[in-house]
């Protein structure tokens, strides 16, 4: 049985109904503990915890300051630190039991981590690299390793009783009435319900029966479909002779790609990769990359590509989230122990693969995770996007029918392999079909994306809005069509129109404008020149969340049904109900409905914001303000508080060299032409707008910036 909610498996329907409440619009909290709680209603208006009275919360809450701050911070700490000890002991213990029980609570903690960062608008911090196993158990009062599930138990529930205890006496010191008490107060509370479900998971084991929290897949594998392997679907059927894959003066035919893969696979399997079992890809983009990738899928595990410059945090984040059986990569000394003995180095790799004796691809259910995808994290920590296997059936399918791509094309992508654009636009389809796809190993630069075009002859450049800008700015821009190449495709963020313009007018090139997301894989939206907003692309289903809005030309929220779509997130069931809703995937990007049947982009729900009582969109703002501006390289709106509290605007911008006062002077004039609720009270100079790896503004970060500088 499947939540109607969130669509995660729940144990026990013989018990009864369950109702699950991940997306639940209702907070109550008790007068008694303090305890906050999510749901449509709750029996006798009593908290479900003490029996005290319950108080509707109905404003929103606001963001932790000071102390306050500081409480919340603590709670992520404890279940970072929670989370470490589940996954770095299951990589050390040789019990099965005991490995399937830890994962099971890292993913409590996961859900934990969600329930914090959502209830009080925080993002889950960096984790401490000094976490240790031993550092867990003392803290839980436990003097020993866990060796029996019995201990597990005892360890986990000291730990929740520890820290429930920890946030009382700090609400008993804070001051009476003050925000850090009553802070305090509800993640007390909270941890005590952590113990009690503990508790609870404790029994049913010790009964043997099945856990309230599963395994990590957000859907099962229940499709009546016949078995399939996605790496041998987007391998299968091509001339063996034709070249699939070049990087620099490296080549590989289909015919050898397939025979690598096969075994590579054979590695995986002797290094005792299960299904399910995952697979860290954190290497630079090339033919070591694509085999390994493809090698995970074909033996049943769950290839994860990470970011081969990922900063320290974030990695340790990663690794504590998913628990790898395998890590590839150039070097082990930037991964920390445990995880540094699951380390196999690419020579090493690339070695044994060519000793091993081809094995077949293992065969899976469709809805069978195949791999990982990071989303680029604008609104916090990036969250793991599961695709099923099923991905590979139409994976080409926009490329083939919309972009008009064929076997004679040779694809190159800007941005690396482990963002979606690049792997499913220009990889995937690119080898589904039977072209060449050029890889490029090197950190993306305007002067060396221009090289790698120059060198390796693309007719297809798939990038983003920021580095077409830049090869504008730089004056590479004419030399693009010069290398062959025929179509250009801008997705990852928003292409204003002035850029699409300035770059048909440099290098006389068609643009397609795609939209997409880590959860679609390929462009749901597309649009050519002369379209009339974003159609609809093959093989794509899209609704509007909100009929009567869109009907009124009102933004809305779309849904997007297709058979590539993720199974949804790892561990995030508010955010999987969010966003994955009956079956259709639906982002909190904003969309209004055009004459001619497509869809404008509106900015996401963060970016249409009020200010002085009137909605204005950022989006429109950056455009209204840099289009066309001499000495402009980008810039980015941002909303502020100002020392009273009341929103206002700010704008970010890079210039050219030299051209600083001019191009303050323009923005300055130009801004003045707006209305006064859309004029920013700060235009700031900035020597480059923060992005995430994959290219995507992070306006958050420019808020920072402002408080650095003023």
């Amino acid at each position: 049985m499947l939540c109607p909610k969130c669509h995660r498996p729940l144990a026990d329907e013989s018990e009864g109904p369950y109702i699950c409440c991940a997306d639940a619009p209702s907070e109550w909290k008790c007068g008694g503990c303090g305890k906050v709680s999510e749901g449509f209603a709750l029996p006798y208006g009593r908290c479900p915890d003490c029996g005290g009275s319950l108080e509707l919360c109905e404003d929103a809450r606001p963001t932790p300051v000071g102390g306050a701050l500081r409480a919340v911070r603590m709670a992520f700490e404890i279940e970072l630190g929670g989370r470490a000890f589940y996954q770095r002991a299951a990589a050390q213990t040789q019990d099965p039991a005991l490995r399937q029980l830890f994962g099971r609570f890292a993913v409590m903690e996961g859900e934990h981590m969600e329930t914090l960062s959502r209830r009080y608008h925080v993002d889950v911090p960096d984790p401490s690299p000094d976490f240790r196993v031993e550092v867990a158990a003392l803290f839980a009062d436990v003097a020993h390793r866990p060796e029996d599930p019995e201990n597990l138990f005892a360890i986990a529930i000291g730990l929740e009783q520890r820290a429930a205890a920890f946030f009382t006496e700090h609400a008993e010191a804070a001051a009476e009435g003050s925000a850090e008490r009553a802070l305090f107060r509800e993640l007390a509370a909270e941890e005590r319900e952590h113990a009690f479900t503990l508790q609870t998971e404790f029994d049913r084991w010790r009964q043997g029966r099945p856990g309230l929290f599963g395994g990590n897949d957000p859907v099962p594998a229940t499709s009546a479909d016949g078995l399939m392997n996605a790496a041998a679907l987007l391998l299968q059927g091509h001339d063996p002779q034709r070249v699939a894959l070049v990087c620099g003066e490296h080549r590989l035919t289909h015919g050898e790609l397939r025979d690598r893969v096969s075994r590579a696979a054979a590695l995986w399997r002797a290094r005792g990769l299960e299904r399910g079992h995952r697979v860290a890809i954190k290497l630079p983009d090339g033919l070591d990359w694509v085999v390994a990738f493809l090698a995970t899928l074909w033996a049943g595990g769950t290839a994860v590509a990470v970011n081969p410059k990922v900063p320290a945090p974030e990695w340790q984040y990663i690794l504590e989230e998913a628990g790898f059986t395998v890590i590839l990569a150039e070097s082990a000394e930037d991964t920390p122990a445990p995880w540094r003995d699951k380390v196999v180095r690419v020579d090493e790799g690339r070695h044994l693969v060519s000793s091993m004796e081809p094995v077949p691809p293992r065969l899976v259910d469709p809805d069978t995770p195949a791999f990982w995808v990071h989303s680029s994290g604008t609104s916090g920590k990036p969250k793991a996007v599961v695709h099923a296997h099923r991905f590979a059936r139409e994976i080409e399918r926009v490329s083939r029918e919309r972009l008009g791509i064929t076997p004679d094309d040779r694809l190159f992508a800007s941005s690396r392999l482990f963002f979606s654009y690049p792997q499913t636009n220009s990889l995937w389809a690119g080898l589904k079909i039977g072209a060449t796809v050029v890889l490029d190993p090197q950190w993306p630069t305007p002067q060396g994306v221009a090289e790698i075009i120059s060198a390796g002859r693309p007719t297809v450049f798939f990038s983003v809005p920021s580095l077409y800008r830049l090869l504008l700015a730089e004056g590479l821009a004419p030399e693009i069509p010069k290398a062959g190449v025929r179509l250009c495709v801008s997705a990852g963020e928003a292409l204003p129109q002035s850029l699409r313009d300035a770059w048909r007018a440099q290098t006389g090139l068609p643009m397609v404008d795609g939209y997409g997301a880590s959860e679609t894989n390929v462009l749901v939206l597309t649009a050519r020149e002369g379209d009339d907003g974003l159609m609809p692309s093959p093989g794509v289903k899209v609704s509007a969340l909100d009929a009567d809005s869109a009907a009124d030309g009102r933004p809305t929220r779309l849904r997007f049904r297709l058979d590539c779509q993720a199974l949804g997130y790892l561990d995030r069931p508010a955010s999987q109900a969010d966003s994955f809703r009956d079956g259709a995937f639906c982002p909190a990007d904003l969309f209004v409905a055009t004459e001619g049947g497509g869809w404008r982009f509106a900015g996401r729900e963060d970016t249409l914001l009020k200010i002085k009582g009137r909605w204005v969109n950022l989006n429109d703002i950056e455009e209204r303000l840099s289009a066309g501006t001499p000495g402009l390289i980008e810039g980015a709106a941002v909303r502020i508080s100002d020392a009273d509290g009341f929103d206002t605007l700010a704008y970010f911008y890079v210039a050219r060299a030299g051209q600083g006062e001019a191009v303050e002077r323009l923005l300055a004039e130009r801004s003045q032409t707006l209305p006064q609720y859309q004029r920013p009270r700060w235009l700031q100079p900035v020597e480059a707008i923060p992005r995430t790896a994959t290219g995507k503004l992070l306006r958050r970060k420019l808020a920072e910036l402002l408080g650095e500088t003023s």
